[in-house]
């Protein structure tokens, strides 16, 4: 069936009334806030940035491409190309992936999303430039488990969130439901990332904010599915088209749909737990000997501190729930041996359970005390927890829906942490504070 541009941009209009309510603080929060250009229809992400460089994934009208622009502040114009693309034959939706050059660092710059035909501005969005070598702590969100099905109800969610104005999200696991409402077939892995990006509010903010990605069984394609899943590489080309960049200064690929973040200080590195995962309870790994290694190799190249995230957990145990101590204790209990002897001190944060939780990671595993911070769920199915899922290590958790914002700030050997976890009314759920040094 065709639809024309004027339905599309309709239906996208729709989908934005019924989804988002954004914040009544914003109109005064700055005009750097402000475009009056901005209308929320076209759904963008902003993917890897760093001081001169900045990636989009936009979700287009599959049959019309739209031509883009983006200009700073003085209106003066800069480079903007097309690096990749994704159109399929069999839905009305296709992906642009952009890259924007010559910046300078912590400068604010606008992008536009216009009509090839007519010259009119669809859409304009406010970004900014990521200063990666800048010495002080870094403000981020943690989320995971944002089921599209439950977006209805807590799309404020994703307001409280850019009302925080985190510099980077990191999105571990789960961020669209592909196995809920499909068929399983290629097409319909397409389809509901198609319409999670539609729906979910994170996409129509009036200023992007950098976003990176790792993927858990949803995501994937199949509940709790691991390597034998057969057609888990063209989920994984679809997963890079929505949320992939491509290498830059700061930022390299890694296995699967991992990837290695290097900036303030410190190192991020966004494991695939889902690719190369052998059987449960088979003496296998969760990562692949492949990954393992190049993690390993990668953390010994210097002593910055790195946080280790992935989609399911590290530290736990929990009836019905997936983790690598549950279902890979010898490959965890070699993994740990290996960090101990690297210099770099490494934390962990993971998602999936639906609920979260910071848990004290003693000493006798790594050598020093660390944390595993598990952020989840965004909007999903949760229920309370607490009566008969208790864990020795836990410090704070929280069931109700919630995300995790995060401090980090580079110690001599380790890191400080300071992170809290808000509700769908913007309250604060749980908070807490730690020191992680290598000593």
């Amino acid at each position: 069936m065709s639809t024309s541009r004027r339905e599309f941009l309709g239906n996208a209009t729709k989908s934005m009334l019924i989804y988002t309510s954004f914040p009544a603080g914003l109109a005064v929060a700055g005009n750097e806030y402000q475009s009056d250009l901005y209308s929320g229809v076209i759904p963008l992400c902003q993917n890897m940035t760093n001081e001169i460089s900045a990636q989009f994934t936009v979700l287009t009208e599959g049959k019309n491409p739209y031509a883009y622009r983006v200009k700073d502040v003085q209106g003066k114009d800069l480079p903007v190309r097309k690096w990749d693309e994704e159109h399929r034959k069999d839905s009305w939706y296709g992906i642009d992936k952009l890259i924007v050059e010559k910046l300078q660092a912590d400068r604010l710059y606008h992008l536009q999303v216009i009509d090839k035909d007519s010259g009119t501005v669809l859409d304009e969005r406010i970004f900014k430039s990521l200063p990666l070598n800048r010495k002080k702590n870094l403000r981020f969100a943690i989320i995971s488990c944002s089921c599209d099905f439950y977006h209805h109800q807590n799309s404020n969610m994703w307001d409280h969130l850019f009302a925080e104005l985190p510099e980077m999200v990191f999105v571990l696991g789960d961020s669209c439901y592909v196995d809920l409402g499909s068929d399983g077939s290629e097409r319909d892995l397409w389809r509901r990332h198609c319409e999670t990006r539609m729906t979910l509010a994170h996409f129509r903010q009036p200023r992007l904010i950098p976003t990176l990605a790792t993927w858990d069984d949803h995501d994937y394609g199949e509940n709790n599915q691991n390597k034998y899943y057969s057609l888990k590489t063209q989920s994984q080309r679809i997963f890079e088209c929505f949320f992939g960049s491509m290498p830059v200064a700061g930022y390299q690929k890694g296995h699967g749909v991992g990837s290695v973040l290097t900036g303030f200080g410190q190192r991020f590195f966004l494991m695939d737990d889902r690719f190369f995962r052998d059987d449960p309870h088979s003496g296998g790994m969760m990562w692949g000997s492949a990954q393992q290694e190049w993690l390993l190799a990668s953390l010994k190249e210097n002593s910055k501190p790195s946080w280790l995230m992935n989609g399911s957990q590290y530290f736990s145990s929990y009836v019905g729930n997936e983790s690598f101590q549950k279902e890979y204790m010898r490959n965890l209990a070699d993994l740990t041996g290996k960090l101990r002897k690297t210099e770099a001190p490494v934390v962990f944060a993971s998602g999936d359970v639906h609920f979260s939780e910071v848990l004290r990671i003693e000493p006798e595993l790594l050598g020093y005390r660390t944390y595993e911070f598990t952020s989840s769920a965004m909007h999903s199915l949760n229920y309370p927890t607490s009566w008969y899922m208790r864990n020795p290590r836990r410090e704070v958790h929280t069931w109700k829906h919630n995300f995790m914002i995060m401090k980090s700030e580079v110690l001599n050997g380790g890191l400080k942490t300071d992170s809290y976890c808000l509700g769908r009314r913007g309250q604060r759920l749980i908070s807490h504070r730690g020191t992680i040094r290598r000593t």
